[in-house]
């Protein structure tokens, strides 16, 4: 089941939807919860994946988070659902090239 995943705030920008504004939307939508994580439903659907992280925080030592992830086919359907362009040209854009 190993699939291609990309950060949440990563498929906003490629949608040209501002991070803040494209979390909140979703959250609007019961696609994410208030922790920011996806909905089990869509998660099975395949659009959506979290993963887990871990940081060293000073006085507790090492504490477990998750992130939002978004599979391929999760930025098409967030595309179809936004109404927008998924915007592939943004890594052409950081070097300085054209497509």
């Amino acid at each position: 089941m190993s699939q291609q995943t990309t950060p949440l705030h990563e498929a906003a920008r490629m949608l040209n939807l501002g991070p803040q504004k494209l979390y909140r939307a979703l959250r609007a939508r019961k696609v994410l919860n208030n922790n920011n994580l996806p909905y089990r439903c869509y998660v099975q659907r395949g659009l959506f994946t979290s993963e887990l992280k871990q940081y060293e925080h000073p006085t507790l030592g090492p504490k477990l988070y998750a992130t939002p992830h978004v599979t391929d086919e999760g930025i098409k359907w967030l595309a179809r659902e936004f109404e927008v362009e998924i915007a592939k040209a943004n890594q052409q854009q950081k070097t300085g090239t054209e497509a």
